[in-house]
């Protein structure tokens, strides 16, 4: 494109549409997982016999794809179509007719970009998701919409997309928020002139919407389908509710009746009905640790346990867990679905990736071992559990420590910390400190240290005073200190990145020489170079940023005819003064 020409012309505001898309999908995943990185486009196939439109458009056309990768499309669509069972189905009416074979002809184009899509995606580094189409002067134009698959897969998810073989449920929170955004942009594209906002839902709007889309999967399960509709906003409103001045907390089993891992032990004669808020929020009441409300999305029978070994495979059973005021989550087999505050979804937030504390803890601690490792990731587990949250101190300088802060702390004779012990050691306010072998040296420790621009305004005293101590006495140590709030959260100091290949780096930097080797810029491995460079730029060195500068300008010289169209405009890259050798995997 030059100015206002467009070379894969579909319609005048086809740019300005997408724009608006890619906003409202930043907006949206924003909220949930900044990481899945949403990038929008368009794929308009030509459906009318026109001599001054391309049969296939692209828009951007640096989004990874070539017009190439489709030519086949309408040739794979034609065959879905021809084997889908639901040709098979016929209508007495003729219009319905039609609508009928009009789905079946979209549903095939949608399977047959995604088959594509898969197929020509050589890193397979994103996931995808096609729109339904909309008819835009004389294309069928389909939104697409990529998302980083690393970040989607750490997410728990469920496996069936079907109840009853019959209706579509959704799997997650992030499954159903991808298809509110894309029924929106189809139904915006009906409008296709309309490049201020197409899309009128904020993204909040969006997100309650995909809340309630997601829970129809667990209202459905109850088998009950009186109870299908109005189950999230029942949720919502025995969250909001007190009861004689007391936050409700307590747990709801979603189940069909009498399904075989649950066991009443406390029946109603009357079942209450789901939407009688009160009284459910009364009757929760009672529910306990052991005991909680059964429930098929529309009627409580009473109170339950589950027994026995449930079936995840079966996804027949959820627990709803109010945990404080305006806040409720929900759990499949124990795993975190959703968490709902204040009427907003959210994905639930991991309290510590333990993969992460096995990682961390060798580079900081040289030669400790598993045993060590396992014994300090149950007791900062265990702390998790302490209501105002707490702070572990874990320093090879423990003893030393707890003599120069003897005067603001509780130093204690080396103690052997068990999980009981760890209860009641973080009871009182400051800062626990112990050794790689799990010996608490002193408590109630108040950090000291030095001021630093490392620190965070909005995250509070107690994260603060641990990036000064750190800071000051952690740089040239054995050191990690671990931040538990109120909420169980848990953060690491240092924040340590993950290792990187020193070779995929190498190799990485020989591959985007080589396209200064081509005759014609393959724009994809440009950008996709370029976009990768800056994701690891922490890593790179002084030398090597400067190799992959020189590189990136001679190739924008050699073939600045190929890039005359808008293109991305890339800025030098500086190494970082905090990378050092231990980022590196042996």
């Amino acid at each position: 494109m030059q100015g206002n020409l467009i070379n894969l012309f579909m319609w005048g505001f086809q740019q300005h549409m997408l724009i608006s898309f890619q906003v409202s999908s930043e907006s949206l995943f924003r909220k949930l997982d900044y990481k899945l990185d949403p990038k929008v486009f368009f794929i308009g196939i030509l459906t009318e016999e026109r001599t001054d439109r391309h049969p296939i458009c692209i828009e951007p056309e640096d989004c990874g794809f070539s017009t190439h990768s489709f030519a086949d499309v309408k040739k794979l669509a034609s065959e879905l179509e021809n084997v889908d069972e639901e040709r098979r189905i016929f209508h007495s009416h003729e219009i319905a007719q039609e609508n009928h074979n009009r789905r079946i002809t979209a549903k095939s184009y949608v399977e047959a970009i995604n088959k594509i899509l898969k197929r020509d995606d050589i890193y397979g580094e994103k996931e995808y998701f096609v729109a339904a189409p909309t008819h835009v002067e004389g294309f069928l134009v389909f939104t697409v919409l990529s998302l980083n698959k690393s970040v989607v897969n750490r997410y728990y998810s469920l496996t069936k997309d079907k109840q009853i073989d019959r209706f579509t449920i959704y799997r997650s929170l992030i499954e159903s928020s991808i298809h509110s955004l894309l029924k929106e942009c189809s139904i915006a594209l009906k409008d296709p002139n309309n490049s201020m906002g197409a899309i009128d839902r904020s993204a909040e709007e969006l997100l309650r919407d995909a809340g309630r889309q997601f829970i129809y999967t667990v209202s459905g399960a109850g088998r009950n389908f009186s109870g299908l509709h109005g189950f999230y906003d029942a949720c919502n409103e025995i969250a909001s509710m007190r009861y004689e001045g007391a936050v409700g907390l307590g747990k709801i089993i979603v189940a069909p009746k009498d399904h075989k891992n649950v066991k009443v032990t406390l029946q109603l004669k009357n079942p209450i009905r789901i939407r009688d808020y009160r009284k459910v929020r009364k009757f929760l009441e009672i529910s306990d640790f052991d005991s909680s409300l059964i429930c098929d999305s529309a009627l409580i029978y009473g109170l339950g346990e589950l027994r026995g070994k449930y079936n995840p495979k079966e996804e027949s059973l959820f627990v709803i867990n109010f945990t404080s005021h305006f806040k409720w989550e929900l759990t499949h087999d124990n795993n975190p679905l959703m968490v709902v505050e204040y009427r907003e979804p959210r994905l639930p937030e991991e309290k510590i990736n333990r993969e992460k504390f096995y990682l961390d803890f060798p580079r900081l601690f040289q030669s400790i071992s598993k045993d060590q490792i396992d014994d300090l990731w149950d007791l900062s587990l265990e702390a998790t559990k302490q209501k105002h949250g707490t702070m572990l101190v874990i320093s090879d300088e423990a003893l030393n420590e707890s003599e120069r802060l003897g005067k603001q702390s509780f130093p204690l004779k080396p103690l052997k910390l068990t999980d009981k012990v760890i209860q009641q050691i973080t009871a009182i306010d400051g800062a626990v400190l112990l050794d790689r072998d799990s010996n608490c040296h002193a408590i109630g420790v108040i950090l000291d240290g030095i001021a630093t621009e490392k620190g965070d305004a909005s995250r509070g005293a107690r994260y603060n005073s641990a990036i000064r101590y750190y800071e000051q006495f952690g740089q040239n140590k054995s050191l990690i200190i671990v931040i538990i709030s109120e909420d169980g959260m848990i953060n690491l100091i240092p924040d340590l990145k993950p290792q990187i290949k020193r070779s995929s780096i190498v190799e990485s930097i020989e591959e985007f020489k080589n396209i200064l080797n081509l005759d014609n810029l393959n724009h994809k491995s440009f950008n996709y170079g370029m976009t990768h460079f800056q994701t690891i730029n922490f890593y790179l060195t002084e030398e090597e940023c400067e190799q992959i500068n020189i590189t990136r300008k001679l190739i924008e010289e050699k073939f600045k005819k190929d890039l005359i169209m808008v293109h991305i405009v890339y800025e030098d890259l500086k190494s970082n003064p905090d990378m050092n050798e231990s980022y590196y995997k042996e």
